[in-house]
């Protein structure tokens, strides 16, 4: 009996040190929304919301083939100097949250186009200045 229950005293501690180890703790996301004509500073540099070009994907409440995407345009600027200009594109084959694409590194920060929101639906018509770029922060 003691030899049993030596072994268990010994084993228990491994194998609730083990089972620590396997839990993994994912780190959490940092979101932010941005506005169209809005925009977001990261020390020097900044990202602005410029404008949706074309927003083709499938309202929530109807079967379609395709299921489209979203154009946006973006500015990266450095000190309030324009750097440069660009269209995202969001969608099942281009940006998602399961395909982020980074937009600007700085100073051991990512930033990630993420999403864009809100989605469409049949009966509510997306005023162009409700849309917002969601950006994932690393």
């Amino acid at each position: 009996m003691k030899p049993l229950l030596t072994l268990l005293l010994f084993i228990t501690p491994l194998v609730l040190i083990t089972a620590q180890d396997l839990a993994q703790s994912n780190t959490p996301k940092i979101i932010t929304k941005l506005n169209v004509g809005n925009s977001i500073s990261f020390s020097s540099k900044s990202i602005k919301f410029i404008k949706v070009i074309e927003d083709s994907r499938c309202p929530t409440d109807i079967n379609c083939i395709w299921p489209g995407e979203v154009k946006i345009s973006i500015a990266l600027y450095e000190k309030d100097v324009l750097l440069e200009e660009q269209e995202l594109i969001f969608g099942p084959q281009n940006i998602n949250p399961d395909h982020i694409v980074e937009i600007l590194n700085i100073e051991q920060k990512r930033i990630y186009g993420y999403n864009i929101s809100p989605y469409p639906s049949a009966n509510d018509a997306i005023n162009p200045s409700d849309y917002q770029l969601e950006l994932l922060i690393n």
